[in-house]
């Protein structure tokens, strides 16, 4: 049977084994079964790996787990009466996110799925017009993926295409709008509220997904770059370009929000730190409002600071006094990405 044969699902054969040659290629162990390939060969000892493999299984075992015979025949009925092979409508189903669906009728977070592919695939398209075009939905799949995990409180889906929109809507100025948004797709990627190397793990993500996608490596250095200075360090912010500091500001556009929304916020990220006491992280927390609030100004371009200062400065001294006052922020269940 060719690999053409085996994925043309003409008979009850369904897809075994290995992915099609345009994952192969990609540096996948060419004997390794569905569901245990990690993606491009990595270090065992580097940062992030674990999370990495862990990642890419999900995925593959997504993207190729074999369907339901009528799951199957109804796929190729439907390639069938579009003139494309079966293997170009799974393509296809993964570019629309088939394979990260919201899991509720929330149509805040679908809208964000689809914020976020659009915002992928436009930024890919002008970055690696070349990028083979199977490689790039399975990364897109686990970009979603990542950012759609149910443990994120606050640095979701809906955080993510709330800095595009911002990205877009503030950025007509910018010089490089396409590393803006490649940068704000990866900023997050990796999060884990127990460590502090998440902007460094999600910059070395990016720089491999992108590198394996075929973008050119000076374009791939502005966006690590850019990640990098979401930590929001004093220094990052110091030595911003105009681009850059766009991004901090729209990463921070929220504490300059509603204060219904800044209270969501606030609730939503108390959940993202549950396993720390309410005595060290009201403690904590508190620290890290009074380091913002000492600076000369928290956002960094001067068009947002004259739109947001003034309101994440009530926003956040309101939060800052609560917390010190000991009234408890409490714990919300389900999501507020």
């Amino acid at each position: 049977m060719s690999s053409n044969d085996r994925y043309s699902l003409t008979s009850r054969q369904r897809p075994r084994g290995k992915p099609p040659a345009t994952i192969m290629a990609w540096g996948l162990g060419t004997h390794a079964g569905v569901g245990h390939n990690n993606g491009p060969p990595l270090e065992d000892e580097a940062p992030g790996y674990l999370w990495r493999r862990y990642r890419w299984q999900n995925v593959h075992a997504a993207a190729w787990k074999p369907p339901s015979y009528s799951v199957a025949k109804f796929r190729v009925a439907r390639a069938a009466a579009a003139g494309v092979t079966y293997e170009q409508y799974v393509a296809a189903l993964l570019d629309t996110g088939r394979f990260t669906q919201a899991r509720d009728r929330d149509e805040a977070r679908i809208q964000a799925l689809a914020r976020v592919r659009t915002a992928w695939q436009k930024a890919l398209g002008d970055l690696a017009p070349a990028a083979p075009r199977m490689q790039a939905s399975i990364v897109l799949v686990s970009l979603t993926g990542a950012y759609d995990e149910a443990r994120r409180a606050y640095h979701g889906i809906r955080h993510i295409a709330a800095v595009l929109d911002d990205l877009e809507r503030h950025g007509r100025d910018a010089e490089d709008n396409v590393a803006l948004a490649m940068a704000a797709l990866f900023h997050d990627v990796i999060y884990d509220a127990t460590r502090g190397d998440n902007e460094t793990e999600s910059a070395r993500l990016a720089a491999l997904h992108l590198g394996d996608l075929g973008v050119p490596a000076p374009r791939i250095a502005r966006v690590t770059a850019m990640i990098l200075a979401t930590r929001h360090r004093p220094e990052d912010v110091a030595s911003a370009d105009a681009d850059t500091a766009l991004l901090l500001d729209c990463d921070l556009a929220v504490l300059a929000a509603s204060q219904d929304r800044y209270a969501a916020y606030a609730k939503a990220i108390r959940c993202e730190y549950a396993h720390v006491p309410d005595a060290d992280f009201r403690s904590g927390r508190a620290k890290v409002l009074a380091a913002f609030l000492a600076r000369d100004c928290i956002y960094a371009t001067a068009a947002l600071a004259r739109l947001w200062e003034a309101s994440a400065r009530a926003n956040m001294a309101a939060e800052r006094m609560q917390l010190l006052g000991a009234v408890d922020p409490p714990l919300t269940q389900g999501r507020h990405d």
